[in-house]
Formats: C-alpha cells, sequence, structure tokens
C-alpha cells in the first residue's frame, strides 16, 4: 500500500509541470512586471476572460491584513468593443509567479465585479491591447 501511496505522491508532484500557467509577459519595470496566462485566454463575442500576474521584485506588505507577499493573480473580463474591465478573484502568494504559500484569495463582492471603463496609461489598457488588438490584428488579410 506504501508504494502506491508513493507513486501517486510522485505523479501528484510531476503534474504541475504539465498544467502550470504559461506566463507571457506584456508589461514590464524594474520593480514590477505583467504576465497573462496565455492558457487561461477565452474569447465568447466580444469578451475575453484571462488570468493575469502581477510579480514583484521586492515583497509588498498589506498593512491593513499584515500580509507580505510577491505577486498576485487576478481573474479578470474584457469587452473589447467597449473598452471595459471587470476583475475577478484575487490570489497574493509569498513567492514570484505565483509560487510559494497562497496566503489570500478575494471574491469580489456586490459591484465590485462590474465592468468599468478602462484608463489610458493603465496596466488595464496593456491587458486590453494583449488581449483585444492581437486579435484584431490577426484578421488582417
Amino acid at each position: 500500500m506504501r508504494c502506491i501511496a508513493l507513486a501517486a505522491c510522485l505523479l501528484a508532484c510531476a503534474a504541475p509541470a504539465a498544467f502550470a500557467a504559461a506566463w507571457a509577459p506584456v508589461r514590464s519595470s524594474d520593480g514590477v512586471s505583467l504576465l497573462v496566462d496565455s492558457r487561461s485566454i477565452a474569447r465568447k463575442g466580444d469578451q475575453v476572460s484571462l488570468q493575469y500576474l502581477i510579480d514583484y521584485a521586492k515583497p509588498q506588505v498589506d498593512p491593513l491584513r499584515q500580509l507580505t507577499y510577491r505577486s498576485s493573480v487576478t481573474w479578470a473580463k474584457l469587452r473589447c468593443g467597449a473598452r471595459t474591465v471587470s476583475l475577478g478573484t484575487i490570489e497574493l502568494y509569498t513567492g514570484p509567479k505565483a509560487t510559494g504559500v497562497l496566503i489570500a484569495a478575494a471574491n469580489p463582492a456586490g459591484n465590485e465585479s462590474a465592468f468599468l471603463p478602462i484608463e489610458k496609461g493603465t496596466s488595464d489598457e496593456d491587458l486590453w491591447r494583449h488581449a483585444c488588438e492581437k486579435k484584431a490584428q490577426g484578421k488582417k488579410p
């Protein structure tokens, strides 16, 4: 029985590499990077849902909750034509690129997940460009 448990454990440890996110860089500076999981991108008409990662060079501190984290992963929906974004679940990790310990997760409540206009010059606009403009460019003859 121990051999079966050991084999199952080894298989479970190897499995995450096969199902790991495929983080593609979108924007970067010395202190922070924005990446999109290309495997998470799903299109339904004019709407694109995706998962993105914010990776910090130095640990960030949330003084209200007294949490220290290095990266966050967020689910988002973008409406390409309307140029709006809706944020979903947000997860905080102790390590870079969503590694280490998942220390907090939050789901938006009520109007917090409403679609809001994308402001120029923001990371939301970078996400919109990545998800929406690339598709439009692919349609050109």
